[in-house]
């Protein structure tokens, strides 16, 4: 996984829990970011959530990320998932951005 990678999940954490999923205000992620980045910045942390709750700097709410399509753009066999989530590990790839079209 190279760097870039790191941007683009970190952007799709952002958006699930603000203007995606969760509904989770943009604060909070803020706090937690700022607790366990290593290379966090206060200024960009904020930035980047209020940017991408929809809070500020954000004009085009027709662009929303969907977390489905996100995370098969982005890692496709959920490598990234599997990693943080050993108990995952066998899951098929194709469903696990869709868990509820797994097999029983």
């Amino acid at each position: 996984m190279n760097h870039n990678s790191i941007h683009w999940f970190r952007k799709g954490l952002r958006h699930h829990d603000n203007p995606g999923d969760l509904w989770i205000s943009w604060e909070e992620g803020q706090k937690v970011f700022e607790e366990l980045l290593l290379d966090a910045d206060w200024s960009l942390n904020a930035g980047n959530w209020q940017w991408l709750s929809a809070s500020a700097f954000f004009h085009q709410f027709f662009r929303v990320y969907s977390p489905v399509a996100f995370g098969k753009k982005t890692d496709k066999n959920g490598e990234y998932i599997k990693k943080y989530l050993p108990f995952l590990k066998k899951f098929p790839a194709e469903c696990i951005y869709e868990p509820w079209k797994a097999p029983r």
